[in-house]
């Protein structure tokens, strides 16, 4: 179905491969899942073996790619199309309009199927991946992982004979993340399609039994075994000890009730009486399944919404009253999707652009951002534009540049995304030494684990409320009692 014969892959102004003599053959059929640290070549594979590498970007190609008996390197990508279905890493990257059902069907008109065929697969689509209730929204108004789920079903609904998931469930909750990937089992049973899945989250794999190949600096190979799972080594039976923490509140929440409804409805609320606060030095974790609230209480904290009624003060100040400019200063804020915060020309520009922003720049800080840049292995891109990066190493470009000018405050929706083990936890080790230094750090993220291993706190919302509130080892335990077990870190049931 997919061969390729030692295909290599350079980006124009790169003076680096992306591809170094990958030979690869995949059978119609095939489960297949490509593993490797962030930067590897992941992406740009999976954009070669479904013609967009060639018809979206400038760059020197060799060796042989086809797909399906059909030359991939000249042939149009509406073509390539028919046969392939690629699931990009960024959902947003690939919405061509502005409603569920006018995305879903809008390859399909594109091919000019008969409208009744078109309502059944729009149907059929929607409901696999469970998001049938999602169909009358505009996509804006969609949480991250409601718009991964979206994505999926576009390309599901055009029935390709291969689908290719680009790190799929990047911001989906467990339960999500679960369900994800048993619709692609499901599907590649009911459908006899090949699937090819590039992914972090290899536990959530093991069970398909799938082929593994491994991806690192741009050269591919294959593997008898899955790969170690980080999180479970990393955990060994560890839940972090309660912290107490003293500092003084940095952000702090009353009764807060807030949504997207200009005319500030209660009954089009999205947070229902949330009251939290977070120390200085005290790093938190937010959990909840997608579409509980955490980006919106993230929205809140940063002025970007004003509440209905309730209070929401930052760094002392009331976040009705302050412009968003001033609370910056003292609030460093990470965006889910790590496009939406780029804005510089280059690497470097953008790692220091605060800095520079709020005249802080000085040697020392940027020797601090110097380290950041090298420890977070972007060391020799300073002079590459941003959007050259691989989306993991955008994502870690991303804190680098709202941390340099030390914030009193960290809003960090979804760190993760696009991270390898290795960057993981350099990213996850620089904040909790951030808080340990004083640093209020409230964290959004799915994985458990994390909240484990790092937390001090974990609050869990549930349907714009706050259900849970403790320390690790006593949130898990609600969250069991609760039935949210897959909220729960890897091995907590054979613990408790």
């Amino acid at each position: 179905m997919i061969s390729l014969r030692h295909f290599s892959y350079r980006f124009e102004g790169s003076d680096r491969a992306a591809l170094i003599d990958v030979t690869l053959d995949i059978a119609p059929g095939d489960f297949v899942v490509i593993t490797g640290p962030s930067g590897s070549g992941k992406s740009t594979l999976a954009l070669a073996m479904s013609g967009f590498l060639f018809s979206q970007y400038a760059g020197e190609a060799d060796g042989e790619a086809t797909v399906d008996g059909v030359n991939v390197r000249e042939t149009a990508v509406y073509r390539i199309a028919e046969i392939v279905g690629l699931v990009q890493q960024n959902p947003e990257a690939q919405f061509c309009t502005l409603t569920v059902q006018d995305e879903v069907a809008f390859g399909l008109e594109n091919r000019c199927l008969p409208r009744e065929e078109i309502r059944e697969r729009l149907a059929w689509a929607l409901e696999v991946v469970g998001a049938a209730h999602l169909g009358d929204r505009a996509l804006s108004t969609l949480s991250g992982g409601e718009k991964q789920r979206v994505a999926v079903a576009s390309m599901l609904a055009a029935k390709p004979h291969v689908l290719i998931f680009d790190e799929p469930t990047s911001n989906l909750d467990p339960t999500a993340t679960q369900e994800i990937f048993d619709v692609i089992a499901r599907v590649r049973e009911i459908e006899s399609l090949t699937i090819i899945v590039l992914e972090h989250k290899v536990d959530y794999l093991r069970r398909f039994s799938p082929r593994w190949i491994s991806m690192d600096a741009g050269r591919a190979s294959e593997s008898t075994r899955p790969p170690e799972s980080f999180w479970r080594s990393e955990l060994s039976g560890h839940v972090r000890s309660a912290r107490s923490v003293s500092g003084e509140p940095v952000a702090r929440v009353d009764d807060l009730v807030v949504g997207y409804d200009a005319a500030h409805r209660d009954g089009e609320a999205v947070l229902h009486g949330i009251s939290l606060s977070v120390a200085a030095g005290e790093f938190v974790v937010l959990m909840g399944n997608n579409g509980s609230g955490k980006s919106t209480l993230l929205h809140c904290l940063m002025g970007f919404l004003k509440p209905y009624s309730g209070c929401v003060e930052v760094v002392g100040s009331d976040t009705r009253r302050v412009p968003v400019s001033q609370l910056a200063r003292d609030v460093g804020y990470l965006f889910q999707n790590p496009d939406h915060q780029l804005f510089a020309d280059t690497v470097w520009d953008e790692a220091v652009l605060a800095l520079r922003n709020f005249g802080l720049v000085d040697s020392e800080r940027e020797r601090g951002v110097k380290g950041l840049v090298e420890r977070a292995g972007l060391s020799g891109r300073e002079t590459d534009p941003p959007y050259r990066l691989s989306y993991g190493q955008k994502r870690r470009l991303n804190l680098i540049s709202v941390i340099g000018h030390g914030p009193r405050l960290l809003l960090l929706d979804e760190l993760l995304i696009g991270q390898d083990p290795v960057n993981a936890t350099f990213l996850l080790g620089l904040l909790r030494d951030l808080a340990d230094r004083g640093t209020a750090v409230l964290l959004v993220s799915h994985a458990p684990e994390v909240a484990a291993l790092y937390a001090d706190r974990v609050v869990y919302l549930e349907e714009g409320r706050v259900t849970v509130d403790a320390p690790p080892q006593a949130a898990f335990a609600r969250l069991e009692l609760l039935g949210q077990t897959a909220f729960l870190p890897a091995g907590w049931e054979a613990r408790s």
